[in-house]
């Protein structure tokens, strides 16, 4: 009985070392990067999601350009956030999904935030017109913007 525990323990921590193995020997550096930035996005860490993300090829990820544009927000850099939005909208990233409505609302909100509010109406009347849940608030915070900068 005793034997069959120790095999048992010994098969475990050969698969744990081949994983480990092979996470740090057979990854190449764009999807560790990509993993990297993920894990860092997750637990809030925005300037290190921002710098595992610049090191991603955006051809083979493009859902790090959003993931770009989120963390650039959350740090308060809304012309970095509105730069990478911009590309994930521009190639369509995530159309007809919750993804897209994403995009719109981060990008509509990253426009209000930096100023312009003609580009931030149009991104979120946009995600308006799909349906996207909740987005009444975020036209409540233009409004009253659009009011404070017409007087």
């Amino acid at each position: 009985m005793k034997k069959i525990v120790q095999i048992i323990l010994g098969i475990i921590a050969l698969g744990f070392l081949v994983v480990i193995i092979k996470d740090n020997f057979f990854t190449d550096s764009n999807t560790k990067s990509y993993n990297d930035g993920w894990e860092a996005y997750e637990k809030n860490q925005y300037e290190m999601a921002i710098f595992n993300f610049n090191h991603v090829d955006k051809t083979k990820h493009p859902d790090v350009l959003v993931g770009l544009g989120s963390s650039y927000s959350k740090i308060g850099d809304y012309n970095n956030a509105i730069q990478h939005l911009q590309k994930a909208y521009d190639i369509g990233y995530g159309k007809g999904t919750e993804d897209y409505n994403k995009v719109l609302v981060s990008l509509g909100m990253s426009y209000l935030y930096s100023g312009d509010l003609k580009k931030a109406r149009y991104y979120l009347d946009e995600a308006k017109k799909i349906g996207t849940p909740d987005i009444q608030i975020n036209f409540k915070i233009l409004d009253s913007l659009e009011q404070v900068q017409n007087k």
